[in-house]
């Protein structure tokens, strides 16, 4: 039994003006959480002066998390989820959105339990 799902991408050469401000760096989680049809629950973000963002979209299933970096055209975001997602959709709406050269993901799976320690199905 798997308990969660883990990805994480480093995303290389993104136009600055795409990752520069928190209203495009909110709708862009925002558009990954309904997509992947997971349930946001209560959202934090940061505008730094005067370009970068970071923040989270705290999940019923677990969070999503970004941080960008547009002076060196970077961008680090991660998902957890109890719910296994679809890596491959996020790296999609990565490159389209943020018009970028480089996508590197890491996909784990989290908490590996062997069957005699799962809760039967019931109480899932």
């Amino acid at each position: 039994m798997i308990i969660g799902h883990h990805a994480t991408w480093d995303v290389y050469g993104c136009q600055p003006s795409q990752i520069s401000f928190q209203s495009d760096i909110e709708a862009l989680l925002t558009t990954i959480v309904r997509e992947l049809g997971l349930t946001g629950i209560r959202s934090g973000f940061k505008q730094f002066q005067p370009i970068g963002v970071t923040g989270f979209i705290l999940l019923e299933e677990s969070h999503i998390s970004v941080h960008t970096w547009p002076e060196h055209g970077f961008v680090a975001l991660d998902i957890f989820s109890c719910k296994p997602f679809e890596a491959a959709a996020v790296s999609f709406m990565l490159e389209r959105e943020l018009r970028c050269d480089q996508i590197v993901l890491h996909q784990m799976s989290r908490g590996k339990l062997p069957e005699h320690l799962s809760l039967p199905q019931e109480r899932r």
